[in-house]
């Protein structure tokens, strides 16, 4: 039970109401703590309410369970994180620090105390009334302050199960508002009390021991929701600037100039977004004045996705990227930014304004995007020239993926779990992705690899250029492979997107690749394949979806599910055993300089490709139904 001094010690005494608590007796002190916080939490709810719900980030439930079924089912003690649940019997028996994960997983016991659960129960509360959700949201609430007390001060962000400050950050500014203010008559008065100390503990946490990257925003959002929404603690306006300030800085220090941020993947460019987009339409329901620097990158930030966008609506998930239906995340941007674009996403092209481009250019954050149209049809390909990222990095320079527009063909190792398992290092690795092993051996940016703040404002390696029939973009890899760091070979990858030629049916994608060296090497090139085989030759690999073609005599080969060592695997989602087998298509070539080109068509006219291995050669032969078709680099690179 909280004592008087301890509520009294945290509350600003000048903020309307509080004076009159100091005079109040302590036996009679947290009844009227708890109407005081009624009072305020009335006055302060139809704002609040005016921001749209959000679900929960990383709610799961059981497969075709409805939101009325999953609140049920947490009511009577069983809870699922990452995906795996946990049967506790009742709410109030819940074991915050257990993992029943076969590995010990450590996401589910971190992911568990985000509170996702809590703030379902809130919501189906206030959709159907019933008093059950209230009742174990409070069960919940307090099992978890009772079991799980905040660290000592000089505990770092990252240490514990519990008080993580990602877990804090997501807490305060994503799922205890809410609970907050859905269930606050439904509290107790003491549990009203408990939640204010903890509120104050979090605010500490926040500022004193916040982490840099992601993490940072996220804290940063949960401790201004902290001060903006509860303006009566005591450090509230301290609390206030400090976040802002933060997160006025951190968007300059992020974002690329071309939007997207610096750890160059889809998921944690969302994250990012996301959490500026709670920040943001926070600060203005309850009128806090904002830097408008900062509608401007998360703006662009947001066009970002329509750029990256592939032609099913999703993103591609690249790095620990996820694919997320890009409509979806543009429909809350909108009640910020009066954007014709941002609503020809959001509606998914229905409203608004299409894009002034196909193709294009980040070039800053290195990738380029072919496409043939905006259509769901049209044929896209995305190049990866990017650096190596602030962070869930994978050593995949130089891949390339390409999406027929059904589906995704030429695919990629994708985000899997983050545990310890063969197949997380396995995706995370150059041997999950469409790029050159050299001698066996992958690239290894990530063991020496440092990030600097000024990088964020450097141009990347990628050249590229554009036209209505053709476009092509380059870069190169120089970098370290193999656990020891070595330096056998610079590679440069060159991509020529045929969109429109009277040779050919529907685009081509050809791929040119040197290789540049002191001595001879082993280079083998990869490429996943999400399709039915058909056959395989020696120079040619033909599929349902997509044909390819290699224009030297080296050796073709095929891995598709091996375990030891992993090969031909992708992930299929972030939860542990989600992952399918693909062709690992591995083309083999023995020799110090190279010139390898490889095709792709989406017709059946493709039946060779002929080049010669000259690292300065120029042309390029397409057999197509018999006819040759001849093609000069210098000519496509307009």
């Amino acid at each position: 039970m909280p004592d008087k001094s301890a509520v009294i010690s945290i509350l600003n005494e000048s903020f309307p109401g509080v004076k009159e608590l100091l005079s109040v007796n302590e036996e009679d002190f947290i009844a009227s703590y708890a109407s005081f916080l009624r009072s305020y939490l009335d006055s302060a709810s139809e704002r609040f309410f005016s921001i749209p719900y959000e679900n929960p980030e990383n709610i799961y439930k059981f497969p075709d369970e409805s939101d009325r079924a999953a609140a049920d089912r947490i009511a009577e003690g069983t809870l699922i994180s990452v995906g795996i649940p946990s049967d506790f019997g009742a709410v109030d028996a819940v074991d915050w620090h257990s993992n029943p994960t076969y590995n010990g997983y450590k996401e589910w016991t971190w992911q568990l105390s985000r509170h996702n659960d809590i703030k379902h129960l809130a919501h189906e509360y206030r959709v159907t009334g019933n008093r059950k959700y209230a009742s174990s949201a409070a069960a919940l609430l307090s099992s978890w302050l009772r079991t799980c007390p905040p660290p000592s001060p000089n505990v770092p962000g990252s240490d514990t199960d519990t008080w993580r400050t990602i877990e804090c950050g997501i807490r305060m500014g994503a799922n205890w508002p809410y609970i907050i203010f859905s269930l606050y008559n439904e509290f107790s008065d003491e549990l009203l009390s408990e939640i204010t100390i903890s509120l104050h503990q979090h605010g500490e946490r926040l500022q004193r021991n916040h982490m840099h990257g992601n993490w940072l925003l996220m804290e940063m959002n949960g401790l201004s929701h902290i001060a903006v929404l509860f303006p009566f603690l005591k450090k509230a306006g301290e609390w206030k600037e400090f976040s802002i300030s933060a997160m006025e800085e951190e968007a300059g220090k992020q974002f690329y100039p071309d939007g997207f941020q610096y750890e160059l993947t889809t998921c944690y460019h969302e994250v990012a977004v996301n959490n500026y987009q709670r920040f943001l339409e926070m600060l203005q329901v309850f009128d806090v004045r904002i830097p408008s620097s900062l509608f401007s990158t998360i703006e662009k930030a947001a066009e970002a996705d329509i750029a990256l966008m592939e032609p099913d609506g999703a993103l591609p998930d690249i790095n620990d990227g996820s694919y997320s239906d890009v409509s979806e995340l543009l429909q809350p941007k909108l009640r910020l930014f009066d954007n014709p674009l941002l609503l020809w996403g959001a509606s998914k092209g229905r409203d608004g304004k299409a894009p002034e481009y196909t193709s294009i250019a980040l070039p800053y954050s290195g990738f380029f995007v072919f496409r043939s149209g905006w259509s769901s049809d049209d044929v896209y390909a995305l190049f990866d020239s990017a650096p190596f990222g602030r962070g869930h990095q994978h050593e995949d320079k130089l891949s390339l993926i390409i999406s027929d527009g059904r589906k995704r063909v030429v695919t990629e190792g994708g985000c899997y779990a983050y545990d310890d398992s063969p197949m997380r290092r396995h995706t995370l690795s150059s041997f999950s992705h469409n790029v050159l092993i050299v001698d066996g051996m992958g690239q290894n940016r990530r063991k020496s690899y440092k990030w600097n703040d000024e990088d964020i404002g450097k141009l990347s390696d990628l050249r590229w250029g554009s036209s209505d029939s053709i476009d092509w973009a380059e870069g190169k890899y120089s970098g370290p492979y193999g656990d020891e760091e070595a330096f056998p070979a610079e590679w440069k990858r060159s991509i020529y997107f045929i969109k429109k030629h009277s040779a050919v049916k529907k685009p081509v994608v050809i791929v040119v690749d040197r290789t540049l060296s002191d001595k001879e090497h082993e280079y083998c090139y990869l490429w996943h394949i999400d399709s039915r085989r058909l056959s395989v030759s020696e120079n040619f690999a033909l599929y349902d979806d997509i044909s390819a073609a290699f224009s030297l005599n080296g050796c073709l080969s095929v891995t598709k599910g091996a375990m030891n060592p992993v090969g031909g695997y992708i992930a299929t989602g972030k939860e542990q055993g989600m992952y399918k087998a693909v062709d690992r298509l591995e083309y083999r070539i023995t020799a110090k300089d190279s010139r390898l080109v490889t095709v792709f068509s989406f017709s059946d006219d493709l039946e060779a490709v002929k080049a010669d291995g000259d690292i300065g050669s120029d042309e390029i032969t397409l057999v197509l139904d018999g006819e040759e078709a001849v093609f000069r680099e210098s000519e496509l690179r307009v």
